[in-house]
């Protein structure tokens, strides 16, 4: 929110610097610079404090947020959002739902399933009911604390780690988490590719880890093919940088995104926008259910609402994906 803040911050000082005398312009000036400067240390602060450590994200206070709005919830994703998903846990459970239908997993055959950025796991125990009992997950995440969580979750359900896995790992390191002979029919990323530092050498070994029959399922955040730069769009894309822990070099539009899935040995068979079912339902529920909470304002959920659907530079899109051959 610090972006915001020296936004308004330096046009209303503008437009009182317009009808000061020179001396109050300059200590005017001096009062902004200092201030800003404030702002920028508390700022980097909050935000090494709560979402990014050694380089790597801290989900402890998305979480945190999330269980404001919809306790006991462990899904990490903005959801898919239709006249019946009226909770955010329900939407996220049909997000997951799209995502297993759209990578053709039905229970009458075998799947080997990778599932790259598992979060805490709560897809993973999803699909796992649906699938067949000869089929099994392999997932995968960076965060040590996730998967730990999973893994008691798993004990604590007494499904065998042979139907599913939770480890510890780097997306940008498959191949050096999985032995050349170890390949999947079905391999998912949900909702993950847009935080990793080398998405297209996460695009070439998931073509190296898919098998020739198999499918790559992606449902990933990136710019609008029409955005246009002005001065609230500048401040989400630098919010989402920051945060989200978003490579600049990876915010790049959807023909962009398109090029470099298909130019590291990947062919999109089905392309998808679900933005309308995404962000802009997420964004009303989660700002009208938390400032209830809080009992805050009625008109300031209005306002947050009015700003982030109105403002959003980015695209939610799901694309299923085979190997060129």
């Amino acid at each position: 929110m610090g972006l915001i803040i020296y936004f308004y911050l330096i046009h209303y000082v503008y437009l009182i610097m317009d009808k000061c005398k020179y001396t109050y312009k300059c200590l005017v000036f001096l009062l902004i610079v200092i201030a800003l400067i404030l702002l920028n240390m508390y700022y980097y602060n909050f935000l090494n404090r709560h979402f990014i450590k050694n380089g790597t994200m801290v989900y402890d206070y998305f979480l945190e947020c999330i269980h404001s709005v919809s306790k006991k919830n462990y899904y990490m994703n903005y959801g898919l959002w239709t006249n019946k998903n009226t909770t955010l846990i329900k939407a996220n459970k049909n997000l997951c739902n799209f995502i297993y239908k759209k990578g053709r997993m039905n229970n009458s055959e075998t799947f080997t399933i990778l599932d790259v950025g598992c979060g805490y796991g709560a897809q993973d125990f999803q699909w796992i009911k649906k699938i067949s009992s000869k089929s099994s997950i392999v997932a995968v995440d960076i965060s040590r604390k996730q998967i730990d969580y999973a893994n008691r979750k798993l004990s604590h359900k007494h499904i065998s780690k042979k139907r599913l896995k939770f480890i510890e790992g780097d997306a940008d390191k498959l191949l050096d988490k999985f032995n050349k002979n170890q390949v999947f029919n079905r391999i998912i990323s949900l909702e993950t590719a847009f935080h990793y530092n080398n998405r297209p050498l996460f695009f070439k070994n998931v073509s190296k880890l898919l098998t020739d029959d198999g499918i790559f399922v992606i449902s990933d955040i990136i710019l609008n093919n029409n955005i246009t730069y002005f001065s609230l769009n500048h401040i989400f894309i630098k919010l989402a940088s920051d945060f989200f822990c978003i490579p600049k070099t990876k915010l790049i539009t959807l023909n962009e995104w398109k090029h470099s899935i298909e130019r590291n040995g990947l062919n999109i068979i089905e392309c998808y926008d679900i933005t309308d079912q995404t962000f802009v339902p997420y964004y009303s529920y989660f700002f009208k259910t938390y400032i209830k909470n809080k009992n805050l304002p009625h008109f300031i959920s209005t306002c947050l609402i009015n700003i982030f659907n109105n403002n959003n530079p980015f695209s939610y899109v799901v694309a299923v994906c085979k190997r060129n051959l």
